[in-house]
């Protein structure tokens, strides 16, 4: 039995050190293993009114902020090699979202500085041009400011517009 235990806390404390900080004890003094918890996200949002077609506006937005397609993404994933499996994990790390129908709607969106802010941009058709939606989630009160993302939304309403490249 004691040969038991032995082995027993030998595997918690590999599992221990495998978590770092995020053990705590259980009743018995055993270690126990936390999930990572991610910080709670507010959001804040913003609409523009661009004077571009769909199509036009959301092919600038996904070229210059690099935004990936879900067909993108899956022919790095069906390469065989361990580089391509890296780096399609690290892309998936980024949180990719990607959606289009063409013509009429787009929604694209990926981590966003640190990793730790995430952006979503919606682009649907307007009449003759354009509304694009911006939703930016932060577990950061500071970066849902106007003073943070200001130059942010100008930014995306240049380049939709093409003012900016």
């Amino acid at each position: 039995m004691d040969e038991l235990s032995s082995v027993n806390k030998k595997i918690s404390d590999f599992g221990s050190s495998i978590a770092g900080n995020q053990s705590s004890q259980n009743e018995s003094g055993m270690p126990k293993l936390a999930p990572k918890v991610e910080a709670s996200q507010d959001s804040t949002s913003k609409d523009l009114s661009i004077p571009v077609d769909v199509d036009t506006a959301a092919a600038r937005l996904r070229r210059y902020y690099k935004f990936m397609t879900i067909d993108e993404l899956n022919s790095i994933k069906n390469r065989e090699s361990t580089s391509a499996r890296l780096t399609a994990a690290a892309i998936e790390e980024q949180r990719p979202e990607w959606s289009a129908l063409a013509g009429s709607y787009y929604k694209m969106g990926r981590n966003w500085g640190d990793g730790k802010d995430h952006i979503t941009l919606e682009v649907e058709k307007n009449g003759v041009g354009s509304r694009v939606y911006i939703q930016f989630f932060s577990s950061n009160p500071q970066h849902l400011t106007e003073a943070y993302l200001g130059n942010l939304f100008a930014q995306v309403k240049g380049v939709a517009e093409g003012k900016v490249r």
